[in-house]
């Protein structure tokens, strides 16, 4: 759920509609449809806060690295990358609007519309991999995250496969997201994939809560698992009067009492306030395993 946080506070901003139920931030429509308001939106961190953990990953390839984000949304990585000289890279985005606006913005970069759970670029194609809290988008709508079977972590599965068939031999795959690795790691570890993992937590300038890089690359995942996969968790019974879109309800309630104000500087602050709020509360339903 904490990928919600930033996505709720950049809707009120935007005025859009809330979605009525989490899954529907899986939906191609929602995101063309916020895509026509929105001109840019960094997720989670930007390439600034990135760059020194990165570092190793990209000098390892150099500049004429072939390099595939996921879901480059209307993210400037992509330009990021392009700056800092490399400039194979390709975007893909399931939302057309999307690919059309950030192709005609960035000319001198290639967007294409395609689902990451279904790449059509052919075998091993790429040496980098990296996408930024959109294998997170599609587990919005997961109840608990200790359930592997959920549909959310089937796709994920998906996508890490289609992952894996299109780095090339010594290929990288950087994963950049909110979910701590007890729960991340079990996906990127998994039968099939044989990936070493390795974890880095960092906070963005100003940020509230930590994030986490994953490096995935051909290896032995037995460490990360010893390290990280600690069983099936605790378990929580969701009550049947529980709706999945319960915390988009309650920004909405802060958002028209104490975000309702005339003074840009005092809606940031209580923007700042709800998030910290709400991320506490969401980091323990999370942890618990609770919707």
């Amino acid at each position: 759920k904490l990928i919600l946080l930033d996505s709720l506070l950049q809707e009120m901003d935007l005025e859009l509609s809330l979605p009525s139920n989490n899954a529907e931030y899986k939906d191609p429509d929602y995101w063309d449809k916020r895509f026509e308001k929105e001109e840019s939106y960094e997720w989670l961190a930007n390439f600034d806060e990135v760059k020194e953990i990165l570092k190793h990953t990209l000098d390892k390839f150099g500049k004429t690295a072939k390099i595939l984000q996921l879901g480059c949304g209307n993210s400037s990585l992509a330009l990021d990358l392009y700056k800092e000289g490399f400039e194979n890279i390709t975007n893909i985005d399931i939302s057309e609007i999307c690919v059309k606006k950030m192709s005609a913005k960035h000319q001198q970069l290639k967007f294409v519309q395609m689902d990451m759970t279904s790449l059509e670029f052919g075998e091993a194609k790429f040496d980098l991999v990296i996408e930024k809290a959109t294998l997170d988008s599609l587990l919005v709508a997961n109840r608990s995250p200790w359930d592997l079977t959920g549909q959310g972590c089937v796709q994920v599965s998906k996508a890490l496969r289609e992952v894996k068939k299109v780095l090339k031999v010594g290929g990288v795959f950087v994963s950049i997201t909110f979910s701590q690795p007890h729960f991340r790691v079990p996906l990127l570890a998994q039968e099939g994939l044989e990936w070493s993992v390795k974890v880095d937590k960092f906070t963005s300038t100003g940020g509230v809560l930590d994030y986490y890089m994953f490096r995935c690359q051909d290896g032995d995942p037995s460490s990360a698992v010893e390290k990280w996969c600690v069983g099936n968790g605790p378990y929580i019974e969701n009550k049947e009067a529980w709706t999945s879109s319960d915390e988009e309800e309650f920004i909405m309630k802060v958002n028209s009492s104490c975000l309702a104000s005339s003074s840009d500087e005092r809606r940031g602050m209580a923007q700042r306030a709800v998030v910290e709020a709400v991320a506490d509360t969401l980091s323990l339903i999370e942890l618990l395993g609770g919707g």
